[in-house]
């Protein structure tokens, strides 16, 4: 459900004309950072697609990344 804020035209007693705009929701800290993280994950997935042709999760196990890690990067 969207949330709209009313804006008057002027400043007169009698309001001529309404222009009605949708307020920002403001994202919270925890939502911030979970959008900023996926858009990382998705930037690495990426680039080792564009390097490599598909992305190895065995080599990267090998490498020292985690599963959780790992897991993310594949639901990205």
């Amino acid at each position: 459900m969207k949330k709209l804020g009313i804006e008057s035209s002027g400043l007169c007693v009698h309001i001529m004309g309404v222009k009605t705009m949708a307020k920002r929701q403001t994202k919270s800290e925890a939502e911030l950072l979970d959008y900023a993280t996926n858009n990382l994950l998705r930037a690495v997935k990426q680039k080792i697609i564009k390097k490599e042709g598909r992305v190895d999760y065995d080599k990267l196990r090998k490498d020292g990344y985690s599963d959780r890690f790992l897991a993310k990067v594949e639901a990205a």
